[in-house]
């Protein structure tokens, strides 16, 4: 270890796990302007301390690179935080009552807003009906989010509001939910059925958005995650992203995947991968597919169990291509949500054809969720170099929906393991608020392939606790074209780190997800410490 300078940070007596096969454990690091200086032993490391240097003694404590949530949406999410009900809740009664108090709090005229309200954790397990939300509030419209996404439920003033009546068509890329007895409309608003309704509801100010910033980014450092990829940013997010790092107040990296809509605010005119600075960077734009796998609306090919439902095509093939071709030749990376087979093969249709008519050396396409796969798919993705960001606390927490894909499926599902062996990239993504946040939770569950109560679903894909901590830094780095800046604790990279009570990979798997954070280092800054 060695170092022209003294160093600003050293943490000394730790268990440092690099993610970097060129430097090995050791149980020094030290952090200068805001980067790893050097690896080493605790005499070098003290070797280069100065009269300003902290010290900090992790007393054999495990220093691991910064966690990277590859997919998380962490500005919507704080937004709805502050706008919304909480609707994770264990009752249809509970969600009711949720709701009354949400809009008993707020003026006569606002929407009643709820979110995260997930049909297979209720007692119940039933979707909301037009009668539930309309017991809420006759007059006012209410409206709730699946906590899946693209499924919503909206009760009848809403639904009047937007001009559904009876005897409205489905929408393109979209369904309207019916009562199976009467045909009549029963509150349920699948994917692109909700558009009408986004002109309606209350606009996000620049307020609302730095304060879902400010409490998204407090509990992702508390979960040890320093870089997240913001998977649908719209210019405002942009914005709020750029104005928070200009008076110091961001403590989050951030790579900004723009919503097509928003591929306007991409700053440069080529748009591509990288553009920024160290904390907020831009490059990639993002299309819809299909539908969700919690919500059972993913566009598969074997129908879901029991049913003989294939979820929803939310883009038609040929406007697949039109938008794949459209932004891969203006350069930015294409980032396309794609969970069922069926609508996976059709982006990797519209990537093929997009790279064969203006190809590029490293397009990095990337399929978000890329949930069930099969060898096709893997070996067109390798093919293509395409990166998967699977969800990985989904086997964990969402355990009870596996029932409705079956046995072999499952073992085709969330394919670390198959992604690995095909040597295709695969990251640690959550897609918050759909899934956990906390990536140990993804690592265990990535680990296991066990739900909550213990129950294996499609053990063929686990990995290892090496594996799987890889995929939440390096492969994360890689995925925002940053493996050169972050992902490992390698000198002259960004000082991004978290500190655990625990080494995960001696821990017993079934207890990795509660392990604790004791510190997350943001550029040689501590921004969270317990």
């Amino acid at each position: 270890m060695t170092a022209d300078r003294r160093a600003d940070t050293i943490l000394t007596t730790a268990n440092v796990i690099t993610v970097d096969t060129g430097v090995p454990r050791d149980p020094a690091v030290a952090v200068r302007d805001g980067r790893i200086a050097a690896v080493g032993s605790a005499a070098d490391a003290l070797a280069l301390r100065g009269p300003g240097t902290q010290v900090l003694d992790l007393a054999d404590a495990t220093v691991l690179p910064g966690f990277i949530d590859a997919h998380i949406h962490p500005i919507a999410a704080g937004v709805l935080h502050a706008t919304a009900a909480d609707c994770d809740l264990p009752s249809i009664a509970a969600v009711l009552n949720a709701l009354r108090t949400h809009a008993a709090a707020r003026p006569a005229a606002h929407w009643v807003q709820g979110f995260k309200f997930d049909d297979t954790k209720t007692a119940e397990r039933r979707f909301l009906t037009r009668t539930d939300l309309d017991s809420v509030s006759a007059d006012r419209p209410v409206f709730v989010s699946h906590r899946a996404g693209h499924v919503y439920f909206a009760n009848s003033r809403a639904l009047e509001l937007v001009g559904y009546t009876e005897d409205s068509p489905d929408p393109p890329g979209g369904r309207l939910g019916r009562d199976p007895a009467t045909g009549r409309l029963n509150s349920v608003l699948y994917e692109r059925a909700r558009d009408p309704i986004k002109r309606y509801l209350p606009a996000e100010s620049d307020e609302t958005r730095r304060a879902g910033l400010r409490l998204m980014q407090r509990r992702l450092a508390a979960a040890g995650i320093t870089s997240a990829h913001d998977v649908m940013a719209t210019a405002g997010y942009l914005d709020a992203y750029r104005n928070a790092r200009d008076s110091g107040d961001l403590t989050l990296r951030v790579y900004c995947i723009m919503h097509r809509d928003h591929m306007a605010a991409l700053p440069d005119a080529r748009g591509r991968a990288g553009h920024g600075d160290d904390w907020v960077r831009t490059g990639a734009v993002k299309l819809v597919s299909d539908g969700a796998i919690a919500a059972r609306t993913a566009y598969v090919s074997e129908s879901y169990a029991g049913t003989d439902d294939h979820g929803i095509l939310a883009m038609s093939p040929e406007e697949t291509l039109e938008w794949v071709t459209k932004i891969h030749r203006a350069g930015p990376q294409v980032c396309t949500h794609a969970n069922g087979d069926r609508a996976i093969k059709i982006v990797l249709d519209a990537y093929e054809k997009a790279q064969a008519a203006f190809p590029r050396p490293d397009p990095r396409f990337r399929i978000e969720h890329c949930t069930i796969v099969d060898s096709e798919i893997l070996r067109r993705m390798k093919s293509l170099g395409a990166i998967a960001t699977p969800f990985c606390t989904y086997v964990h927490h969402h355990g009870e929906k596996m029932r409705f894909f079956g046995a072999e499926r499952l073992e085709r599902m969330f394919a670390h393991r198959s992604f690995l062996d095909y040597g295709t990239v695969s990251t640690g993504a959550s897609d918050y608020p759909p899934g956990p946040y906390e990536p140990l939770i993804g690592i265990q569950s990535c680990v296991t392939r066990t739900d909550s109560e213990g129950n294996l679903w499609g053990p063929s894909q686990r990995i290892t606790v090496e594996e799987a901590i890889r995929i939440y830094t390096l492969h994360g780095a890689f995925a925002s074209v940053e493996e050169r800046l972050k992902g490992s604790i390698t000198p002259g990279k960004l000082a991004d780190l978290v500190v655990l009570a625990t080494d995960p990979t001696l821990a017993d798997p079934s207890t990795i997800k509660d392990i604790p954070v004791l510190r997350t280092i943001v550029g040689g800054k501590t921004v969270y410490e317990a």
